[in-house]
């Protein structure tokens, strides 16, 4: 790009960084798509027994975004994605092998604590290459990864896992050699470059996890640590459990949620890159609000079109895409924590709230599958959806200015 945005070897570390996150997620998106078919082969439910199952991988991504945030800090942040690789694959693997709910559960669970790593570590890499009006951009571009995960993961599920010749297991073996592949991608990183190494140099001093509830990083924590669960609760709730409550409590079919996924994530992608470069121009948390309010009222239509789904099915779409481009608020946060933390504190601060965010999504996974399965209604969690985005957009302007880079343009 013309700003030498990637420029200098940071192209690659951007490109070996998105790869992870894109099949990391992937896979975790992957098993919201085959539940069915996993639940028919296996003998389980899908609600309550793979929600629960669901639920426990989120938790393995808080114990695994600790682990490696604190090695990504204290050791090196190259170790600690390789390592979170490694666990993500053999997960994947062994789901692709499951042949019971505990064996699953075990499968997925380690994938959990692979996939827990990446998030924190990618964004924390990105702000030690990036600095400035640039950081927003490139957050805006490694975050673009997850819709194209949730594409992916619909297009393999929807389409191919469906299939008698392929099947569940054959995609999640295929998810573990993607994992491989960018494996091999990071053992070929770059060295960070000379202002990269002077920033690192100037964070030498190790930082403890309670730094993070120091007087100068309290506040911060606990508001960042807040958002993020108030967006995993409306994530998991609503995005994740979308596709089989369409199939499950409306009857559509397999292929039109396929397609309706793979649209509604484009826009997704557009909306993360699209809210990083109104970041760097307009200010965080002002474009913050905007889409938290979309994403509120993407919901809202989708209540409202529920009983009439059948029907109008096209217009339900365009309510969905609302939703997809509200979703470009997970764009922010990456640069939230690379502004606010010193570079010794980044990933453990960015991997361990994200991480705890996930795992308190164990008992409300749980509890949702089980009203679902009492309910026969999805309007409950659109209900908690909305009422995230609402909550998020209020918090965020209580959020204090930055510490590590001050922020001129949050107000």
């Amino acid at each position: 790009m013309g700003d030498g945005l990637l420029q200098n070897g940071r192209g690659r570390v951007l490109l070996f960084c998105w790869l992870g996150w894109v099949f990391d997620f992937y896979d975790l998106i992957l098993f919201s798509f085959t539940k069915s078919s996993i639940a028919a082969e296996l003998g389980l439910e899908v609600w309550p027994d793979l929600s629960w199952i669901e639920g426990w991988s989120l938790l393995a991504t808080a114990l695994g975004g600790f682990l490696f945030g604190r090695i990504a800090d204290l050791v090196g942040r190259r170790s600690a994605m390789i390592g979170s690789i490694v666990v993500f694959s053999c997960g994947a693997v062994m789901t692709g092998m499951a042949s019971g709910y505990w064996s699953l559960l075990v499968a997925r669970f380690i994938t959990g604590l692979g996939v827990g790593g990446e998030w924190g570590i990618g964004h924390a890499v990105v702000a030690d290459y990036w600095s400035g009006k640039q950081r927003d951009k490139v957050h805006g571009l490694l975050q673009a990864g997850s819709p194209v995960a949730m594409a992916m993961a619909a297009a393999v599920g929807c389409f191919l896992a469906p299939l008698p010749e392929i099947g569940w297991r054959a995609v999640f073996f295929g998810s573990g050699v993607l994992g491989l592949l960018a494996l091999a991608g990071r053992w070929a990183m770059p060295g960070p470059d000379r202002a990269v190494s002077q920033r690192a140099a100037a964070a030498t001093q190790p930082m403890g996890v309670r730094e993070l509830l120091a007087p100068a990083y309290r506040r911060t924590t606990i508001l960042l640590l807040a958002i993020l669960t108030l967006h995993m609760a409306g994530f998991w709730c609503v995005y994740a459990e979308l596709p089989v409550a369409l199939m499950r409590m409306h009857e559509i079919s397999v292929t039109d949620v396929g397609w309706f996924q793979i649209q509604v994530n484009s826009v997704h992608v557009v909306a993360d890159v699209l809210f990083g470069f109104l970041a760097a121009r307009l200010g965080r948390v002002r474009v913050f609000v905007v889409f938290c309010l979309v994403f509120a009222a993407g919901q809202a239509l989708v209540l409202g079109q529920l009983q009439s789904l059948q029907d109008d099915f096209g217009s339900f779409t365009v309510a969905i895409a609302a939703m997809g481009l509200g979703a470009g608020t997970w764009s922010c946060f990456g640069a939230l924590f690379g502004q606010r933390y010193p570079a010794a504190l980044r990933a453990t601060a960015a991997a361990l709230c994200y991480a705890l965010a996930r795992a308190i999504q164990l008992p409300l996974k749980g509890e949702m599958g089980e009203l679902f399965q009492e309910t026969g209604s999805f309007a409950p969690a659109l209900w908690v959806g909305i009422c995230c985005a609402l909550l998020s957009a209020l918090l965020i302007l209580w959020l204090p200015r930055g510490h590590a880079e001050p922020d001129k343009r949050l107000d």
